[in-house]
């Protein structure tokens, strides 16, 4: 055998002693990302307006004469979990609130009026949220301090504008149908 080989196959053997050693420890002999030196955020993060991706979302249900959405968003970049319940239906005031419709439009997911919305759609979708923290009421957190959405942000935009040539708008037509040519 060459000496590359032969110092390989030594490298290999005491790898495995350190491994076997470091079994009760370890477990496993594979690495696990952990998170690098960033970790997991302890406690809540400050107040103020964040990038996040939807993580999970399911179908809004009855409670209360409210249409309650439970939502899982993930605050970018660091992934830190913040649960968010926007609701459908009237205030303390007989007012009219549509917290599900505001959702669904920050994170460009709103179907046409009076049609229901693509919930499946929603999971990896993006937005911009305010986040406000303050102490928890109920729950395994209750009486600690957590985040939660003080508002969702709209987009910018969010139709295509009439004042667009005809052409500009045919591109950003198709620029934002989904694409069916994909090969997997």
């Amino acid at each position: 055998m060459s000496g590359l080989g032969c110092m390989a196959e030594r490298g290999m053997a005491r790898a495995r002693i350190v491994s076997e050693k470091r079994a009760e420890q370890v477990m496993t002999d594979t690495y696990k990302f952990q998170g690098g030196e960033q970790g997991k955020a302890f406690g809540p993060l400050p107040p103020g307006d964040y990038l996040f991706t939807v993580a999970e979302c399911g179908e809004p249900y009855y409670k209360n004469d409210k249409w309650i959405l439970a939502v899982r968003l993930a605050i970018q970049p660091g992934g830190e979990a913040v649960f968010a319940n926007p609701w459908s239906g009237e205030t303390k005031d007989g007012e009219a609130r549509d917290g599900i419709g505001d959702f669904l439009l920050a994170v460009n997911r709103a179907p046409k009026l009076g049609a229901e919305p693509d919930w499946k759609k929603v999971v990896g979708a993006r937005g911009k949220c305010r986040l406000k923290t303050e102490v928890a009421q109920a729950g395994a957190l209750e009486g600690k301090e957590v985040n939660k959405v003080a508002f969702f942000h709209q987009p910018k935009e969010l139709e295509v504008r009439a004042d667009l040539p005809e052409k500009l708008q045919k591109m950003k037509q198709a620029a934002e149908e989904e694409p069916q040519d994909i090969p997997f």
